[in-house]
């Protein structure tokens, strides 16, 4: 029996680790994206790419010596996540898709959006106490979280190649 083969472009592979970049290891999580929260500035997404790449080093100041290459490849890395996000039509163009998925789905955008507190307050200290709340196991949660990020990517990626 042959295998089901399917084809996801790399822009919207790109697009899904940006949205997952912001859902781990922004301070608000997607809320950003969501409006209810402000939009980060490079700085904000240098820092949020240091603690994906190098949680444990402190990326420090530009000022040059050995950590010159580390400071330029972070620099490159914030670029290359704004450089997709302005190939998909800015930030503006994903909070309408976010906008329209709160709309049409509007547990699951619920769900996206308290997820930035799983391990950062009381309320959801681990990501077994959030699933509980949703009724969910764990491994549910994360296909869950996989599946709303990959649906909302197709849809960013859908409406950037049509414009």
């Amino acid at each position: 029996m042959s295998r089901r083969v399917s084809y996801v472009p790399k822009m919207v592979a790109k697009i899904e680790d940006v949205l997952l970049l912001f859902a781990d290891f922004c301070p608000t999580g997607l809320a950003c994206f969501f409006g209810s929260a402000p939009l980060p500035d490079t700085e904000e997404l240098a820092l949020m790419l240091a603690a994906k790449y190098c949680p444990t080093e402190d990326a420090g100041r530009v000022s040059g010596g050995m950590d010159v290459p580390r400071q330029q490849v972070v620099v490159e890395q914030a670029r290359e996540v704004e450089d997709v996000i302005e190939v998909v039509g800015g930030f503006f163009a994903i909070q309408k898709v976010f906008s329209l998925y709160q709309a049409e789905k509007p547990d699951k955008a619920r769900m996206l959006m308290e997820m930035s507190f799983i391990g950062r307050s009381f309320k959801y200290p681990s990501a077994d106490e959030f699933a509980y709340k949703y009724h969910m196991s764990t491994r549910q949660f994360y296909r869950c979280k996989e599946y709303a990020i990959r649906q909302i990517a197709w849809e960013v990626y859908r409406r950037a190649s049509l414009s």
